[in-house]
């Protein structure tokens, strides 16, 4: 009968039981210490261990893992401090420029120099005045990437297909582009910013800088293209 009800037994507890009730028994060891001395656990590299260096084998990995999440924030805190200084000075800079090839060159320093973007174009669709070549954005140009990338909204983030990149970019190392486009119903133009990584722009990430840019070129470019046609 002993021996049966031993069978039974074994069969009806298994790991989840014994994992439910030390849970629910968190002191079971502290009232068993004589067990600690004699639990060990197979260790890879160092064969059979003891609970206790066991734990404190799991306890310096998770410090390892705090730790290394740390650094990472950190780096990523720096990062996007960087990227909002850079963005705030861009601000300041564009509310001084005097012209259009100020506002490029400013855009320029800031994008290819601070934030290691090697590519950016400035163009305007169809200005009721005469731009110079660099400029001028092509009509038909301009509905084709409006068809595709701007059925939304006025900002896209993300890759483009290899004609879109050709009448955008000469550069091929390109891999991820934003694209603005300027003016309260983006009729104005467009700027384009490449990166030559592919993760760089991606749909979901955050838009705050990218659209307060946009709105503050929608409302400096239209009064500078005036000053250029005047020129």
């Amino acid at each position: 009968m002993s021996n049966e009800l031993n069978s039974m037994l074994n069969e009806k507890i298994d790991d989840s039981l014994i994992r439910e009730y030390l849970q629910e028994n968190p002191d079971f060891f502290t009232r068993n210490e004589d067990l600690l001395a004699q639990l060990q656990f197979r260790h890879s590299e160092k064969g059979a261990v003891s609970l206790i260096e066991r734990q404190q084998q799991k306890l310096r990995q998770r410090v390892q893992q705090l730790e290394e999440e740390i650094t990472e924030l950190m780096i990523n805190a720096r990062r996007n401090e960087a990227i909002f200084n850079a963005y705030s000075n861009l601000y300041v800079q564009l509310l001084r420029c005097d012209s259009l090839s100020d506002v490029l060159s400013q855009l320029k320093n800031t994008f290819e120099n601070e934030l290691d973007m090697p590519v950016l174009t400035l163009k305007f669709f169809e200005s009721p005045v005469e731009l110079d070549e660099q400029y001028t954005f092509a009509s038909d140009t301009h509905k084709k990437l409006l068809s595709k990338r701007f059925s939304d909204e006025s900002i896209y983030l993300g890759r483009l297909t290899e004609q879109e990149h050709k009448l955008l970019f000469n550069d091929e190392s390109i891999q991820s582009v934003a694209l603005l486009l300027l003016g309260e119903n983006g009729e104005l133009g467009m700027l384009a910013v490449g990166s030559s990584s592919a993760g760089h722009f991606e749909p979901a990430m955050d838009k705050l800088l990218i659209k307060q840019l946009q709105a503050l070129l929608g409302a400096v470019l239209p009064e500078l293209i005036k000053r250029h046609d005047a020129a």
